[in-house]
C-alpha cells in the first residue's frame, strides 16, 4: 500500500520529465496534445504547459485521463506515477533486467545473480543494466542487498583505483562487481560499466538520503569526490580542474540534500578527513558542493538556511586561521634564514613576505586552498595543507540572512586577496 501525495507525485513527474527526451514543459505538452488528440492545436499549448508546470510544483493533481498518456510518454507504469515512484510494478512476467529491478524478493535477486547466462552483467536492448533500472526504480532493497552481499560496490577498497579521467563523467571511486565473466567469446561489461559511471553512485546516494541511511552514505563516500584522494598541498598535486563534476544526477543529488531533514543536512555540513592515495597524507575537507546546496536553500527560502551558512562560515574561519598561522610561520623561517645573509636592502620585509606566500595557491572556481611552508634545508620538515572553503552566489531579501551570506563570502574573498598579493609581489 502506498501513499498518494500531490506534492510527491508532482516532484516525481518533474524528475521523470527532466530525465526524458523532452527538454521542457512545452515540448512535453506538445507531445501530450499530439498523443491525446492525434493533432496539435497551437492555441492549446500554453494551457497544457501551465498545467504541467502546476502539477510538477504540486499545486494541481494529475487527472485520471492524464495518467495513461503521461505513463506512455514517460515510459513508466501508471502505478509508478501515482505512487511517486515508490511502487514500481513490472509490465511483463519475463525475467529481464527491467523486471528483476522491480522485485522485492531476495531469492529472486540471488537466482538472477547466479544465472549461467550472466544477464546481470550486461545491458539489455535499451542499453541499460539491472543497476540502471534499479536506480531508476528506487529499489533500495535490491541495491542494498547487492552491496551487502558484495555483488557490487560503488566505492572500492583500494584508493589507488580512484581516478579523475575515465569515461564521460571523468571520475570514479573504483566501483566493481564480484560476478565472474563467462568464458571467452562473450561480452560481460558491468564491471567496466560501473567503473565508467560514477554517476550511478550519485543516484544511489540520493536513494540513501531518502531512506535516511547514514551507514550507506558513509559506505558510498557521499561527501567526497575522487579528486580529493589525488591532490595534496604540493603544486604538482594541486587540483587542475576549474570546476566540480557536473551532471543531471549531481544536480538531482544536490536538490535532494537541500530539501532533506536537518539531521541529514548536518551530515553533509561537517568537515571530514580522508587518507590520500598520495603517500600517507591525511587531509581535511568540507563538502565540495556545500555552496551549491546553500544557493538552492536560499532560493527556496528554506527556514533552516541560516544554521547551515553559519556552519560553512565556521569552517572558512578555521581554514583562514590555519593559513594565517602558516604564513606567520613562513615569515619567521624566511626572516631567520635571510637575516643570516646580512643583506637587508635586498632581503627586506616585502621580499620575506613574498617568500612566505610563494607556495600559496587558491582556486576560486572550486574553493580549494593549498599552502606549503618554505624550506631552507633538507632536514626541515615539510609543512603544509590542502583543503577547501565555501561561498555562495545567491542573495536574500531577508536582511539578517544576507548579513550571514556576506560574512561567509567576505572570508572567502580573503583567500582571493592573498592570492592577488602573492601574484602582485611576483610581478614587482
Amino acid at each position: 500500500m502506498f501513499e498518494v501525495d500531490k506534492e510527491k507525485i508532482g516532484k516525481h513527474i518533474a524528475e521523470l520529465i527532466d530525465a526524458s527526451e523532452y527538454k521542457s514543459d512545452r515540448q512535453f505538452g506538445i507531445a501530450y496534445l499530439k498523443l491525446r488528440y492525434g493533432s496539435l492545436d497551437e492555441a492549446a499549448i500554453p494551457n497544457i504547459q501551465n498545467r504541467i508546470c502546476q502539477i510538477k510544483k504540486g499545486n494541481k493533481w494529475i487527472q485520471i485521463e492524464d495518467l495513461p498518456i503521461f505513463a506512455e510518454l514517460l515510459r513508466v507504469s501508471i502505478e509508478d506515477i501515482v505512487s511517486a515512484g515508490t511502487s514500481y510494478a513490472p509490465v511483463t512476467s519475463r525475467v529481464t533486467n527491467y523486471s528483476i529491478a522491480s522485485s522485492n524478493d531476495p531469492d529472486e535477486f540471488e537466482a538472477y545473480v547466479k544465472r549461467a547466462d550472466k544477464l546481470f552483467l550486461n545491458p539489455d536492448e535499451y542499453n541499460k543494466t539491472v543497476i540502471d533500472y534499479a536506480l531508476e526504480a528506487g529499489n533500495y532493497q535490491f541495491l542494498k542487498y547487492l552491496m551487502d552481499k558484495k555483488h557490487i560496490w560503488f566505492v572500492g577498497p583500494d584508493k589507488k583505483e580512484y581516478h579523475n579521467s575515465f569515461g564521460e563523467y571523468a571520475a570514479g571511486f573504483g566501483a566493481g562487481t564480484d560476478i565472474k565473466r563467462r568464458a571467452p567469446g562473450y561480452v560481460d561489461i558491468l564491471d567496466t560499466w560501473l567503473k565508467d559511471k560514477d554517476d550511478l553512485r550519485f543516484k544511489m546516494i540520493s536513494l540513501a538520503i531518502k531512506h535516511n541511511d547514514f551507514d550507506m552514505l558513509n559506505r558510498l563516500h557521499a561527501k567526497e569526490i575522487p579528486l580529493l584522494y589525488t591532490i595534496n598541498h604540493f603544486l604538482i598535486f594541486n587540483p587542475k580542474e576549474d570546476k566540480l563534476p557536473e551532471s543531471k544526477n549531481v544536480t538531482q543529488f544536490l536538490q535532494n540534500i537541500a530539501t532533506c531533514p536537518n539531521t541529514t543536512l548536518a551530515y553533509f555540513f561537517e568537515p571530514f578527513t580522508i587518507e590520500s592515495a598520495i603517500g600517507d597524507d591525511k587531509n581535511t575537507f568540507f563538502f565540495p558542493y556545500a555552496g551549491n546546496v546553500l544557493d538552492i536553500m536560499i532560493k527556496n527560502k528554506a527556514s533552516n538556511t541560516a544554521r547551515f551558512i553559519e556552519m560553512a562560515t565556521k569552517y572558512n574561519k578555521t581554514v583562514l586561521a590555519q593559513l594565517l598561522k602558516q604564513i606567520d610561520n613562513g615569515i619567521n623561517l624566511s626572516k631567520e634564514y635571510y637575516d643570516r645573509l646580512n643583506c637587508p636592502e635586498v632581503y627586506n620585509d616585502v621580499f620575506i613576505r613574498n617568500e612566505a606566500l610563494r607556495d600559496y595557491y587558491f582556486y576560486s572556481n572550486t574553493g580549494f586552498v593549498a599552502f606549503t611552508a618554505p624550506r631552507f634545508a633538507k632536514k626541515d620538515a615539510v609543512n603544509g595543507f590542502i583543503t577547501n572553503v565555501i561561498h555562495v552566489t545567491s542573495k536574500s531579501s531577508d536582511a539578517e540572512l544576507q548579513f550571514l551570506i556576506n560574512e561567509l563570502n567576505e572570508i572567502y574573498d580573503t583567500f582571493v586577496k592573498y592570492l592577488d598579493e602573492k601574484e602582485n609581489c611576483h610581478l614587482n
